[in-house]
């Protein structure tokens, strides 16, 4: 018995890994599913809604605000895509 109850007292099975890992996939396919399907029921103005939410919460925690050029391209171009298909109210 080691010190602490969390150690591995044996080695890991690969079928229980493999069955774990076939389990997260399939659970993975199931949210990507039902968000896309949530997606697709949001009205223009819920995802531009959204978008500025979440926009408005980074925006909020200059903390988070770190290594910056990525995100704010991204956010950048989620801005153009939303003047493009004519939702920016």
């Amino acid at each position: 018995m080691t010190e602490y109850p969390s150690d591995p007292q044996a080695k890991l099975d690969a079928a229980v890994i493999r069955e774990a890992l076939a389990g997260y996939a399939l659970a993975n396919q199931v949210i990507e599913a039902e968000r896309q399907a949530t997606l697709a029921q949001m009205s223009h103005a819920e995802s531009l809604a959204t978008w500025r939410d979440l926009m408005r919460g980074f925006n909020e925690r200059p903390k988070m605000q770190q290594n910056l050029d990525r995100l704010d391209l991204w956010q950048v171009e989620g801005l153009v895509d939303v003047r493009r298909a004519g939702l920016d109210g």
